[in-house]
C-alpha cells in the first residue's frame, strides 16, 4: 500500500500515542478527532484551508513533508 506523506505540522489528539505509521493510518480512517495546524494553532493552515489528513499534502504551498530518512 502506497502512502502519501502528510505535513509535519498536522496534529491531532493522540498524535504521540499513535506514532507508528500504521497506527496513524487507522486514526485517519476513524477521522473522529479534531485536527490542528501547528503553524497557525487553528483547524486551518496558513493558506486558510482546513487542516485535515486528506488535504495537508504537497499540493499546498504551506506543506512541509517528513525529513528524509538517513542511511545507517
Amino acid at each position: 500500500m502506497k502512502t502519501t506523506p502528510i505535513c509535519e505540522f498536522l496534529r491531532w489528539k493522540g498524535h504521540h500515542s499513535e506514532a507508528e505509521a500504521g497506527e496513524q493510518r487507522f486514526a485517519f480512517a476513524r477521522n473522529q478527532v479534531p485536527y490542528t495546524c501547528l503553524k497557525t494553532c487553528q483547524p486551518w493552515g496558513p493558506d486558510d484551508q482546513p487542516a485535515v489528513p486528506e488535504g495537508c499534502d504537497g499540493s499546498r504551498s504551506c506543506f512541509e513533508g517528513p525529513p528524509p530518512l538517513r542511511d545507517s
